[in-house]
């Protein structure tokens, strides 16, 4: 039988995302997604803005498309596009590709099994809660 993630693994990396946030003083939205995409666990910090919980959920779907974190698929797209802006610009114009920090692949024994996205704080903070919050997998 394969490894998945479940609810139980969801909701421990969320309420990770949401304990290093307080530490850190920032209001955060979390998303966790399985591998199709689908939301299995979400929390809005008290203070957080409405705008960061629908980002965070984006976040989650671009690493699902890409398989990347949503800070080097922003980097990379950038790199790739800078000569044609019009391009760079009409990719992330789609809703669900955000090319800037905090969304985080989710692997089980190297396989992408979903995705954690952090929005809220700057883009580093944001990425780097994600990725703390993921290593509780161990991959």
């Amino acid at each position: 039988m394969q490894p998945s993630l479940g609810l139980t693994e969801a909701r421990q990396i969320a309420d990770e995302a949401v304990s290093d946030a307080g530490r850190l003083q920032v209001r955060i939205s979390v998303a966790v997604a399985d591998e199709a995409g689908a939301l299995l666990a979400f929390a809005r910090m008290d203070g957080a803005t409405r705008l960061s919980a629908r980002t965070a959920v984006d976040k989650t779907q671009t690493v699902i498309l890409t398989g990347k974190t949503t800070l080097e698929f922003g980097r990379n797209l950038r790199a790739d596009l800078g000569d044609e802006p019009e391009l760079f610009h009409g990719m992330i114009a789609r809703p669900d590709l955000v090319p800037f920090g905090g969304g985080v692949p989710l692997l089980i024994d190297g396989r992408l099994m979903g995705a954690v996205a952090v929005s809220g704080a700057t883009s580093i903070q944001d990425h780097e809660i994600a990725r703390r919050a993921a290593s509780l997998l161990g991959g």
